[in-house]
């Protein structure tokens, strides 16, 4: 007799809104969903908050979402929930953010189905609202994950979770699915975008939120103008925080050397464009889009933040400086801009150690542990 596949719920807090088209999670589920093994897993989606544009994107990877469609505090999410469980018969709800934990922990009381709280970033600190959550659910969690060995310890300290329970998955990407970018594309690309020839292209990609840092960069480049007159920054990606950065740019004469791309499905071919790729963060997990940085052999320059600094090594695959020192990120830029600087080498060995972050391995330890889990 076969056996009926499993069904796990992926439960997050939403996929995009007005902050970012598309936030890193909703981007790892389009390429995680399509990757299960269909004969033993069912893959289901659903967004707390409701729908958002981004929700199209997802429909991209062959999943129509599912939603709850509350407020994070509003009880109805448990309601909710719990019908979806049991309307879908579902195996295993796999949640993601502190909304879609609390409500997926509550139901576990409820419908008696297993919970993996899959924590995403170190936040130094839990928000207050959420701290008696944690404290009263946290101890009571079987199952979790952590995108870093650092998050793993915020979870354990912070989030009141046994140790045990927790494990470090680095999320990784779909190596096989990086394409040379067509060089022709690449030179139009960075001509339409003002970078002439001769001229270093310095990107960031991510959110336009306050914590990613992108101040910091920019400041380093105010530092670095007099050596490298010819250097200007790109921003890749979208969000509630573009008026105050474009604010800060105008205010130091900077708009002719910095330009905002917005959010591009294509940012694979993007980053290609890039001589050097920073990663600015304050606050952080892994980002996806190091990986990538990583897997198409960029450049790069980085502040240890959370996963970043266990994922990177000073001198060998990437420049890393202190969180927030935009001293040191300009003498990190300073280095890898010179004519007899370490770029090259840096770029060869971040894409020799791109295959250890095979997303691949990140799907076969999933699927182990919902086996797992089910064996229990």
């Amino acid at each position: 007799m076969s056996q009926n596949p499993v069904t796990v719920l992926q439960l997050c807090e939403h996929f995009g809104g007005k902050e970012a088209s598309l936030h890193g999670v909703a981007r790892a589920f389009q390429w995680w969903l399509p990757m299960f093994d269909k004969t033993r897993f069912r893959m289901l989606l659903c967004s707390r908050k409701g729908y958002d544009k981004a929700a199209e994107q997802m429909k991209q990877c062959g999943v129509d979402p599912l939603y709850l469609g509350y407020g994070k505090m509003d009880p109805r999410n448990l309601l909710r929930l719990v019908k979806l469980v049991r309307d879908e018969n579902v195996d295993i709800i796999h949640a993601h953010g502190f909304g879609a934990c609390m409500w997926a922990r509550l139901a576990e009381f409820i419908v008696k189905k297993p919970v993996i709280v899959h924590g995403r970033a170190n936040y130094v600190t839990v928000p207050i609202v959420m701290r008696p959550v944690e404290r009263f659910l946290g101890p009571r969690t079987r199952y979790a994950l952590a995108v870093s060995e650092s998050t793993r310890q915020y979870m354990i300290h912070k989030r009141h979770i046994p140790s045990g329970a927790v494990q470090t998955v680095y999320n990784g990407i779909l190596l096989d699915k990086i394409r040379p970018a067509d060089l022709a594309w690449i030179r139009a690309f960075r001509a339409v975008n003002g970078a002439a020839t001769g001229e270093k292209v310095i990107g960031v990609v991510g959110r336009l939120v306050g914590h990613k840092g992108h101040r910091d960069l920019f400041d380093a480049l105010l530092r670095i103008r007099d050596d490298h007159p010819n250097a200007r920054v790109w921003v890749v990606g979208d969000g509630d925080f573009l008026p105050d950065l474009e604010a800060w740019v105008r205010a130091h004469g900077l708009e002719e050397v910095v330009r905002f791309i917005g959010f591009r499905l294509d940012v694979l071919n993007v980053i290609q464009c890039f001589d050097v790729q920073v990663f600015p963060s304050h606050l952080e997990g892994t980002p996806n889009t190091l990986y990538e940085a990583m897997g198409v052999g960029n450049c790069i320059v980085a502040a240890p933040t959370d996963g970043q600094g266990e994922v990177l090594t000073d001198g060998r695959d990437a420049l890393i400086y202190p969180v927030g020192d935009r001293a040191a990120l300009a003498d990190c830029l300073r280095r890898v801009l010179a004519v007899d600087g370490p770029a090259n080498d840096l770029r060869a060995a971040a894409r020799a150690r791109a295959p250890d972050f095979d997303g691949r391995n990140c799907i076969r330890k999933l699927e182990e542990l919902y086996q797992r889990i089910m064996a229990q």
